[in-house]
């Protein structure tokens, strides 16, 4: 049936009230999403109105959710997951807990000038009255002590405790807190007792001075991708970042948010603008790693800033956790002196199995702190080798500890401690001579050594025969000692076993003590061959001279006994015949 001009206009009316629909729909999605317990945000999303976040977050890579002047309130235990790649952007908006930390806590000084402690809110209360103080978590107040004006201490004990005052007039009263040690004293609220009426007051609503506030943190907002915070203001939530996570602050404001986390060296926080911290839960309003990037702008102010911490939260702390040094050595003593505020702070420890040895215990340590006011300290301590001992430096040689003294300890997690030892290697090697002997002869070795490190070392060789690998007969093993930094020339005999044409391998003797046994150098190296042969038998005399010559003596010999006899005879007949005369 053809339809009129009225007809496509009703149709198409209703068309486009469908893709109105649809959209609202959708729109209202968008709106409703913050109450979904898991959303994944992967593409660009802006809330601006009065949101609810009741569960889990994801902001993906390629994500960005952007609060623009919105008014957003997390519920208790909900979270914010900022992936790489993704990004989370504050623009004149409110991100509030529902649940934000309400107590305080003192920093657990016992002095007058840096004592916790908070004023009696009697404003408007005739009459005598009574204050009872509630502890944060149901933590005992054993051992504290609580001063009243200029009285004498009161002992504290339990989950709570009850002050009783006359009529104020007019006055005011401030309660001031220690605790047992140096333990801190919380108050989660106080309730007052007029005898007609109770007040509860958060203990986050009193006026106190050198207090933070306390409590657990309403929601968490992890960071490895961006966030931003343009003049917006975060309330009641921790943050977290992570990985390559930053953070960048134009004028934002953390209330009850510290200290913000910076749990790796890749991650970094800027603060700048008119920035501001307010009632960090801990001594610090950020808490970084030894090397992640930190930048306070000149305008911005922390916790510290503000009469509640009476100047007692630092801007920062740089913490490094398990800190390990790495030897190339089994049993290596070793003390760490200097560490801590005061310097006092030392121990001893050895290096295990694999050459690891645990800083004071392993645990987490301040090695930098920027205070309030904007002055710094620094970790200055140090290593000293108690006893660095190997094959290669034994007591008996007369060579020091390896390792060195008096090593300054770096903030990082892992220090590698290879300073003043040895690195030995070969340089040549030859066989003397002309590379030809008998097996019941012996040749010369010629070795020679160069120690390219910065400590001595008394070392062995050992040879084998690289044809057959039989030990070579070198008369035992080989010793040499090399200074840092020199050469030294080793010679030794090489005695044939059996004919043939044979060379060396020999070999450095490494320490036992090493975990790698090239730690220290050494290796092998070969000899050219030696041709190798039988021995040969001496040729006999030639018997013909001697004959000769015992011939020519014998008749030498007759000749001399003839003539001696003959003269004796001629003798005898003279003699006869002068007798006869």
């Amino acid at each position: 049936m053809p339809r009129g001009p009225a007809g496509f206009m009703s149709i198409r009316s209703a068309t486009i009230m469908t893709f109105v629909l649809m959209a609202s729909i959708c729109i209202s999605c968008i709106q409703t999403s913050a109450e979904d317990p898991d959303l994944v945000i992967d593409g660009d999303v802006t809330w601006g109105s009065e949101e609810v976040i009741d569960g889990t977050i994801r902001i993906a890579d390629g994500g960005t959710l952007t609060l623009l002047e919105a008014d957003v309130s997390v519920s208790t235990g909900s979270m914010i997951v900022v992936e790489n790649g993704g990004s989370l952007i504050l623009d004149d908006s409110n991100l509030a807990s529902t649940s934000p930390p309400s107590g305080i806590t003192s920093f657990g000084y016992w002095d007058e000038e840096r004592r916790g402690a908070f004023r009696v809110p009697s404003d408007g209360i005739d009459g005598d009255f009574s204050l009872t103080i509630h502890s944060v978590g149901g933590a005992s107040y054993y051992g504290g002590q609580a001063y009243v004006g200029d009285s004498e201490p009161v002992s504290l004990n339990g989950t709570e405790h009850t002050f009783d005052f006359s009529d104020l007039e007019g006055g005011e009263a401030w309660i001031g807190l220690v605790g047992y040690g140096y333990s801190s004293v919380s108050i989660s609220s106080v309730t007052i007792d007029t005898g007609n009426s109770q007040i509860s007051i958060d203990g986050i609503d009193l006026d106190s001075v050198n207090m933070m506030a306390a409590g657990d943190h309403g929601f968490q907002i992890v960071v490895a991708g961006n966030m931003e915070v343009d003049n917006s203001v975060i309330s009641g939530g921790g943050i977290t970042i992570e990985g390559e996570g930053s953070l960048d602050s134009d004028s934002g404001t953390f209330d009850r948010v510290g200290p913000i986390v910076i749990s790796s060296d890749s991650s970094s926080i800027d603060i700048y603008g008119e920035s501001v911290f307010a009632d960090s839960l801990d001594d610090h309003d950020i808490r970084g790693t030894s090397f992640c990037g930190i930048s306070w702008g000149d305008s911005v102010l922390g916790s510290g800033d503000f009469e509640r911490s009476g100047g007692l939260t630092d801007r920062w702390e740089r913490r490094v956790v398990d800190q390990r040094l790495v030897f190339d050595s089994i049993d290596v003593i070793f003390e760490v002196d200097g560490m801590g505020l005061d310097g006092g702070t030392s121990f001893q420890s050895s290096s295990n199995s694999e050459g690891i040895g645990i800083v004071d215990g392993g645990g987490e340590r301040v090695v930098q702190i920027r205070w309030s006011d904007g002055s710094w300290w620094n970790e200055s301590a140090t290593i000293n080798i108690v006893s660095y001992r190997t094959g290669w430096n034994p007591e008996a040689s007369g060579i020091d500890n390896y390792g060195g003294s008096a090593i300054p300890l770096t903030w990082g997690q892992e220090q590698v401690i290879d300073q003043f030892t040895p690195d030995i290697e070969w340089v040549s090697i030859a066989v003397l001579g002309e590379g030809e002997a008998s097996t019941s002869q012996s040749v010369a070795v010629l070795a020679e050594f160069a120690n390219r490190g910065t400590s001595a070392a008394s070392f062995y060789i050992t040879c084998d025969i690289f044809e057959t690998g039989a030990q070579a007969d070198i008369g035992g093993f080989q010793g040499v000692v090399v200074g840092p930094g020199e050469s030294m020339d080793l010679q030794f005999g090489w005695r044939g076993g059996e004919v043939g044409t044979f060379s060396l391998d020999c070999e450095i003797l490494t320490p036992t003590q090493l975990v790698d046994d090239s730690a220290f150098g050494g290796g092998t190296m070969m000899t050219e061959s030696v041709i190798w042969n039988e021995p040969v038998e001496e040729e006999g005399l030639d018997i013909l001279p001697i004959l000769v010559a015992l011939t020519i003596g014998i008749g030498i010999a007759a000749v001399w006994a003839y003539r001696r006899a003959k003269d004796s005879v001629d003798e005898s007949f003279e003699d006869d015949e002068l007798d006869e005369y």
